[in-house]
């Protein structure tokens, strides 16, 4: 009798590799997705009870319908969220302040892997980043709940021991939905050690030459004891383009991030596409490169990368990056780093033209199926009825994954006769998220305000999701009271 993890992998195996490139069974498994950061952990709007910290299963789809509507095979997360107390008091995170994990957290990333199987996509998890983000934090943080002070992360022995720890306890845990061991999940591309372990240097004031020493030395140290623990998951490099990579037989690829917009402010102003060319003639015959985040770029340059990575036999490229509707109503949204550049919605709206949102999407949804030898099948109609709430002065919505557009109707009897209030609206309607980001609002306002109504007697509202392949079912009757 097949166990529950060889029952599991039989039409969706584990992807492994073979020499410089990956392979799903005996097929090569090459892909184009975006990134997900807040797929198991929301980091922004958060209500101020924290009640919307981590996903329900509502925005955990919606991400994924996202995800199969742009063909995307594979996505990123961000890595596990540690405890600083520079972030608000009892904000919920992955490992606490006792240095265990959250299993309010776990049960979210179990949901994660658990759907993802329904939806064709592969996760790669970061362990920690480099970075000191407000509600994610990273090394250092990490060090300090072990009793060590900053830059000790990649040197010190009895951190290399909790970082050990930390990786045990996550491959050998058992899913409470699917009931599978992480190890044992072909839900999971890949282990990353972390999240670009060269930025460090830069923001830390670290020296960089030394930074890569002990990167290169950490990184084969816990690659052959992440392998020991769990041998049937890949292992991605966090930064850097070192030799060592290459050398050892058990980090299996290496990972890559290229955007427009930072080189450009450092003053290289050279096309994405030739810095992947250059870094995939390095590793070519020896091992995968995985550009598992790209962007904050036009539309010129993000096309010249992705024809790259799909002709020079690159495995993937991941655009950065995602974010979902809120089950609350509306979108979350996120500004990158104060540029002109926000967070995607997928199908794309007029909200993000000033990042060139629509044609980039569409680029990606093109070359997510041209990857794997496929034209892009027909737009589904939006998936599942929209939900109605009222939003101080104004009306707001649980979004329908897919819909471009919606259109409310009004009635004074919850059954009709009903007046169609306003046609082709998008619920995608803050255009500046760095504004709304230091704001420091829990949510981006009504997507709809009647100047109209009747405010002396109940009126009555329903909305629908639309398409260019037709429309959700009307969504609930909302009564507004007087």
């Amino acid at each position: 009798m097949k166990t529950q993890a060889e029952a599991a992998t039989t039409d969706w195996p584990i992807v492994t590799r073979r020499g410089d490139a990956l392979y799903e069974g005996d097929r090569p498994f090459r892909f184009f997705g975006i990134d997900a950061p807040n797929l198991f952990q929301n980091e922004g709007q958060l209500l101020p009870d924290f009640s919307n910290r981590f996903p329900d299963e509502y925005e955990i789809r919606d991400v994924f319908e996202a995800m199969r509507y742009l063909g995307g095979r594979a996505t990123r997360t961000f890595s596990l969220s540690v405890y600083s107390p520079d972030d608000p008091e009892g904000l919920p995170v992955f490992i606490e302040k006792d240095g265990s994990l959250n299993e309010e957290a776990l049960r979210t990333l179990d949901l994660v892997l658990a759907l993802a199987r329904e939806y064709d996509v592969r996760l790669i998890i970061p362990v920690l980043a480099s970075q000191h983000f407000g509600g994610w934090h990273g090394v250092d943080e990490f060090a300090k709940i072990h009793g060590k002070g900053p830059g000790l992360f990649w040197t010190d022995a009895g951190l290399k021991t909790a970082y050990r720890h930390l990786f045990e306890t996550l491959a050998n845990r058992k899913n409470t939905v699917s009931g599978l061991l992480y190890k044992d999940d072909p839900a999971i591309l890949a282990w990353q050690f972390g999240n670009e372990f060269d930025v460090y240097a830069s923001d830390n004031g670290f020296d960089r030459e030394l930074l890569k020493k002990q990167v290169a030395a950490w990184s084969v140290e816990m690659a052959a004891f992440m392998k020991k623990v769990d041998p049937n998951h890949l292992v991605f490099s966090a930064g850097f383009e070192l030799e060592e990579y290459l050398a050892t037989p058990d980090i299996d690829a290496v990972s890559l991030h290229l955007y427009e917009h930072w080189r450009h402010l450092s003053g290289n102003d050279t096309p994405l596409a030739e810095t992947a060319a250059e870094i995939r003639a390095w590793s070519r015959g020896k091992k995968p490169l995985v550009i598992d985040e790209f962007g904050m770029a036009g539309v010129e340059n993000c096309a010249g990368l992705m024809k790259e990575i799909r002709e020079d036999g690159i495995a993937g490229g991941l655009l950065w990056g995602i974010r979902g509707h809120r089950r609350d109503g509306g979108w979350y949204y996120h500004n990158e780093g104060g540029s002109r550049h926000n967070s995607y919605h997928v199908p794309g709206f007029a909200a993000g033209e000033n990042y060139f949102e629509k044609p980039i999407l569409k680029l990606l949804r093109e070359n997510a199926f041209a990857i794997s030898g496929e034209t892009p099948p027909p737009i589904r109609p939006p998936v599942r009825a929209p939900i109605l709430f009222r939003l101080r002065d104004g009306l707001t919505w649980r979004g329908s994954a897919l819909a471009q557009s919606y259109v409310l109707q009004r009635a004074l009897s919850p059954d009709g006769p009903w007046e169609t209030l306003a046609t082709a609206i998008e619920d995608s309607n803050v255009a500046d998220a760095l504004a709304l980001e230091q704001s420091g609002a829990s949510d981006a306002g009504p997507i709809y305000t009647d100047e109209t109504r009747d405010t002396t007697r109940p009126v009555f509202y329903r909305v629908k999701g639309v398409n260019a392949s037709g429309e959700s079912e009307w969504s609930q009757v909302f009564e507004w009271q007087p």
